[in-house]
């Protein structure tokens, strides 16, 4: 599907080699941004859509978002400049390994690349770089969080189970702690899909606020944990 029509704006994914997943799009919906927030920045933000979902939430933040991809950064500058939010969006193109803003960020999410030792595309190196680490390891990411939140901020990061513990691992060698998280499930009894985790800087909470994200019943309906998440994006519901 080359183009996705959510309720508030359209997002072109023609030529972008990351495309519109359910569990991206979940992440954007269930971020919570605090009211002191006002500057943000997405780390690899491929289409632009999780970027476009936080703009349509929170009215009074503006989103830096940051993709190494000539091809997705095209597209994503076309999608924020073609929705009402277009004001407060900026695409960089830019590799995120030494990435310094003028400024630190109050909130960075991102969705990064976690296939660390797969079999590669031959071609596809835009699919290389949009889901493998050999363009942004684990250590390089955390480090570049620490780079450009500033000291009360926060980093929303979503990533498969064990590649998450991998990343809590380095977060925490430089002083960062988990004091979120979310498991995104198929189903109640199904494995964990994602972990939506939520870092600061600090000490270890014992703790941690864990909460759950579910997309389908028993019956294989729409769960309502994922329909309160979605239905102000989502046209079918």
């Amino acid at each position: 599907m080359s183009i996705f029509q959510f309720k508030e704006f359209t997002i072109q994914q023609k030529n972008s080699p990351a495309k519109i997943t359910t569990d991206a799009t979940v992440f954007a919906a269930s971020v919570q941004i605090p009211s002191n927030v006002r500057s943000v920045l997405e780390v690899g933000t491929g289409t632009g859509v999780l970027s476009l979902m936080l703009a349509q939430r929170f009215s009074d933040i503006k989103i830096d978002a940051v993709e190494i991809n000539p091809i997705a950064y095209e597209e994503a500058d076309e999608n924020f400049e073609n929705s009402k939010y277009t004001d407060r969006l900026k695409v960089i193109l830019a590799d995120f390994n030494g990435f310094k803003s003028e400024g630190k960020y109050d909130l960075i999410f991102s969705n990064p690349p976690f296939f660390q030792n797969n079999l590669q595309s031959q071609t596809n190196h835009g699919k290389n770089t949009a889901y493998h680490t050999n363009q942004l390891s684990f250590k390089s990411l955390a480090k570049g969080l620490d780079l450009n939140l500033a000291e009360k901020g926060e980093a929303h990061i979503m990533l498969p189970f064990y590649e998450m513990s991998l990343f809590e691992k380095e977060m925490k060698t430089i002083g960062f702690r988990c004091n979120k998280s979310i498991e995104l499930r198929h189903q109640a009894e199904s494995k964990i899909i994602r972990l939506f985790n939520v870092f600061d800087r600090g000490e270890d909470k014992q703790n941690i606020d864990k909460q759950k994200i579910i997309v389908r019943d028993e019956n294989n309906i729409f769960h309502p944990s994922y329909i309160n998440l979605m239905k102000d994006f989502l046209t079918i519901f």
